[in-house]
């Protein structure tokens, strides 16, 4: 019994990572999720939010759903992310975004927000904020009554994805369109 464990442990080591992006899709990966979250290192609502997102990846990384950091704005170089990563406890991936090809794909205006893409059905689900936390810019609510992030990995676990596209409004900081024109 032991053996098996090890040869199956052995073999999963060796396999290549594939990348979520990726047209060639295991098995695995096109019954998953993947939540692209946008993130400002120096924004405080994206600093705030930071873990929740730790208990949401924690909770359902076990689950097909992957989380992915994209960093859009120029200012957050590779090693803030790294310190940004470190500083917060995120366990997911970081990237930069500088070109905006990830913001664009999904239409991201905000620092936080998430967009959601189905790998069963090859589309975007649910583009927006985390939960409710934010009314505006410098005012938050003690205790959230919306849970949009969640509620949507839990539907989609529960197989009742939306047909259409699911928006709400994210409140943030502003991403800089004008960088990646150059």
């Amino acid at each position: 019994m032991l053996t098996a464990i090890l040869i199956s442990l052995l073999c999963s080591l060796s396999q290549p990572e594939v990348r979520r992006d990726s047209h060639q899709l295991s098995a695995l990966e096109q019954d998953s999720l993947t939540v692209y979250v946008f993130l400002l290192d120096e924004c405080l609502i994206s600093q705030y939010f930071t873990p929740e997102l730790t208990r949401l990846y924690d909770t359902y990384q076990e689950k097909h759903v992957g989380f992915i950091g994209y960093f859009p704005n120029a200012i957050s170089s590779p090693e803030r992310i790294t310190d940004f990563g470190r500083e917060y406890h995120l366990s997911f991936p970081l990237e930069g975004d500088y070109d905006k090809t990830w913001v664009e794909k999904f239409n991201i205006t905000v620092t936080p927000e998430v967009a959601v893409w189905d790998h069963r059905s090859d589309r975007l689900i649910y583009r927006g904020r985390i939960d409710d936390s934010y009314v505006r810019v410098g005012k938050r609510k003690l205790h959230p009554q919306h849970h949009d992030l969640e509620d949507m990995i839990e539907s989609w676990i529960d197989g009742r994805v939306p047909e259409q596209l699911t928006e709400t409004q994210a409140i943030g900081c502003f991403i800089n369109f004008d960088q990646h024109k150059e």
